[in-house]
């Protein structure tokens, strides 16, 4: 059951890196090479459902409508002009029924029609009759020009189409062959009339069209604005459970006794039936990782009652072994008891975090400031630290749990007491910008990584919290190990020497930034960096 804590003999000089929770990366086994993460890969975000649903009613608003009017305005046309065409035959029956051939021979039209606009120069109304030689008759309309008729006219063959008449005019021409019981030759009659008719026909239809078009798009827009928010309102509902199950609020109603609170669950009863199942299953995700942890202290509870015992018994009995033997498991005790405390710590960290609970900043740290000032007072050493009463820092919301906040800066505060000479520090700044990491310091980030070069980045607003006292210090490999598994830094002060461990976890679980490094009162400087 104790080979679980021993290490390899290669990990006294190797960096360790402490991952996300519950995750224990690999120790590296030479000396002074630190592990590479792979760099994370930039992936294109995928297309959110409020993207889609614009797209879509894009689609339908650019291609769709225009395609219809398109469409309408085509078969529109085709209906004026089939619609034209009949009244260009109906003139041409008119106008054959109206011939007579009299007794010379000779063909002679008996009514000229009636519309006036067959007898207005270039009105664009025509009709014409020829034979094969020459024309017979024609309107007065065409005055001295004349129809060209269409090569393919056969004899009752009737021909519907485009023509040119007199002035390059656009004409809609209707022509036949009729054989006449008089005639030895048949005769080709032709009517036709202006396209330009047709052409104004179509324009009005399509102002009216496209702006019905235009109407319906604004109508459309308004409605998927509509549908858009109704359709996402359950979601909306789910991102806002899921805000308040972030920030420690309160989701919905317990499920019963011996259940978590109602904080820690999302109210399944007040969403849509297809996000019911996703609600339930991150419920059910929640429940399990609170049973995990609470059997993860009692495991880890367990353990430290088991080993208490053998370990206590193992220490009494080393005065009865050779001093050289004794010291040898004098070491190997103290390395196991290292590693209990170690994990003991981890699953305390772990057990304690809360989903990105939120802590004021005076409320939480002014008692462990007070205290930690009392035992300085006893021990004869200067505390100087900020007022967090200061209008800036009095309405600062940390994002972390204040028990977890308080266990963070105490045991870093105990620490700097237990080891400052005559002085120590405590200061809270707001800050816009990421100090430079001076060559040589350690950058904690619960990676225990040396930083060898200076570096400056732009960030969002921080709190910067900074502990300092006057003490040894520590080095850079000191440092490194001060974050590593298991490690204590000094063995010869009394105590546990996991406090640091424990802050280090503590501040990986909520994201916190912790830097070691030497401080100006010459001995250790300890900086947290929360986000704000």
């Amino acid at each position: 059951m104790l080979s679980m804590f021993k290490l390899p003999d290669c990990a006294k000089n190797s960096a360790v890196i402490l991952s996300k929770p519950f995750v224990a990366k690999a120790i590296a086994c030479k000396p002074q090479r630190l592990i590479n993460m792979p760099k994370a890969t930039r992936t294109v975000p995928p297309i959110s459902i409020r993207q889609r649903t614009i797209i879509a009613g894009l689609v339908l608003l650019l291609v769709a409508l225009p395609s219809a009017g398109w469409a309408l305005s085509h078969a529109f046309e085709r209906s004026v002009t089939a619609s034209f065409d009949a009244r260009l035959t109906a003139w041409q029956n008119v106008l054959v029924a109206a011939l007579e051939v009299n007794a010379m021979g000779e063909l002679e039209v008996q009514d000229k029609l009636g519309d006036h606009r067959f007898h207005e120069i270039y009105s664009g109304w025509y009709w014409q009759i020829s034979s094969a030689e020459q024309t017979l008759a024609l309107s007065r309309s065409l005055w001295d020009q004349r129809l060209q008729p269409s090569v393919d006219g056969v004899v009752n063959n009737l021909i519907l189409r485009p023509g040119i008449g007199p002035q390059q005019q656009a004409l809609r021409v209707s022509e036949r062959d009729y054989l006449l019981a008089q005639l030895e030759q048949p005769i080709h009659v032709m009517v036709g009339g202006p396209v330009a008719e047709i052409d104004r026909e179509v324009a009005a239809f399509n102002q009216v069209l496209w702006l019905a078009l235009a109407g319906l798009a604004a109508v459309l827009l308004l409605f998927l604005a509509v549908q858009l928010r109704w359709v996402l309102a359950p979601l909306a509902s789910l991102s806002h459970q899921l805000q308040r199950l972030r920030h420690g609020g309160t989701c919905g109603p317990s499920s019963g006794a011996g259940s978590a609170s109602p904080s820690s669950r999302l109210d399944s009863a007040a969403l849509s039936s297809e996000l019911k199942p996703l609600a339930e299953a991150l419920n059910d995700v929640l429940e399990r990782d609170e049973k995990l942890l609470e059997h993860s202290r009692a495991a880890a509870a367990n353990l430290a009652h088991s080993l208490k015992t053998p370990l206590a018994v193992m220490q009494s009995q080393l005065a009865e072994l050779p001093p050289q033997l004794a010291a040898e498991f004098t070491r190997e005790i103290h390395r196991m008891d290292q590693v209990v405390q170690h994990h003991l710590a981890r699953a305390a960290a772990v057990g304690t975090h809360q989903l990105a609970a939120h802590a004021n900043l005076q409320a939480a740290l002014q008692p462990i400031l007070a205290a930690i000032a009392s035992m300085a007072k006893q021990r004869q050493r200067k505390f100087s630290y900020s007022q967090l009463d200061q209008p800036q820092l009095a309405a600062i919301a940390v994002p972390v749990a204040a028990p977890d906040l308080q266990e963070i800066v105490g045991n870093l505060l105990e620490n700097a007491l237990k080891y400052s000479h005559q002085q120590l520090s405590f200061s809270a700044t707001i800050s816009t910008t990421t100090a430079a990491t001076v060559s040589g310091n350690v950058t904690g980030k619960v990676t225990g990584n040396v930083k060898g070069v200076a570096d400056a980045t732009a960030a969002p607003p921080t709190l910067l919290l900074q502990i300092d006292d006057d003490g040894p210090g520590m080095t850079d490999e000191q440092c490194q190990q001060a974050l590593a598994r298991g490690k204590r830094h000094d063995m010869s002060v009394q105590g546990s020497g996991i406090g640091l461990t424990v802050a280090a976890e503590l501040a990986h679980l909520y994201g916190v930034e912790m830097q070691l490094g030497p401080s100006h009162l010459g001995g250790l400087q300890v900086q947290l960096r929360f986000n704000l």
